[in-house]
C-alpha cells in the first residue's frame, strides 16, 4: 500500500511540474503575424516592434496603431494610439483595450485568449508568425 502511495505521489508530482514550466513566448514580441479570427471572418495582418502594434484588415479597410505592454513573457495589453486609416468609417472607441494571453506555443505560431474593453467575453484566436 505504502508503495502505490509513493507512485501515485511521484507521478503526480512529475506531471504538475511537467503542466507548470513557463513558456517562452519571447520569440512572439516582435515580427509581422496573420491573425485568423475565425469568430469576425476577419483576417488580420498585424506587425510588432518595439512598443507599438499596427495591425491593418483589407477586409475592414482598416489600420490602426496599438502601444503594447508586456505585462510578462505571455501577457500583454494592447491600447489604441493611432487610427491610421479607416474607409468604413467603423466606430472605434478611442480608449479600446485588448488583453492578450498567450496560451499555446508552436515554432511559428500559437493561440491567444483575448478580451477588450468592449466586452469581458474571452475568446481564442489562432496566430501565426509570418517573419
Amino acid at each position: 500500500m505504502i508503495k502505490i502511495n509513493v507512485l501515485f505521489f511521484l507521478l503526480t508530482l512529475f506531471s504538475a511540474m511537467a503542466f507548470s514550466q513557463n513558456m517562452d513566448c519571447s520569440r512572439f514580441h516582435e515580427g509581422k503575424f496573420r491573425i485568423a479570427d475565425t469568430r469576425a471572418g476577419v483576417v488580420t495582418i498585424a506587425e510588432r516592434k518595439g512598443i507599438y502594434q499596427i495591425e491593418s484588415s483589407e477586409a475592414l479597410k482598416l489600420i490602426v496603431r496599438f502601444k503594447i505592454a508586456w505585462q510578462n513573457n505571455c501577457y500583454y495589453i494592447l491600447r489604441l494610439d493611432k487610427v491610421l486609416r479607416n474607409e468604413n468609417k467603423l466606430n472605434i472607441p478611442s480608449d479600446l483595450e485588448f488583453r492578450v494571453k498567450i496560451i499555446e506555443t508552436a515554432t511559428n505560431s500559437y493561440t491567444q485568449e483575448i478580451s477588450s474593453s468592449l466586452t469581458n467575453e474571452i475568446y481564442n484566436v489562432f496566430v501565426r508568425k509570418i517573419y
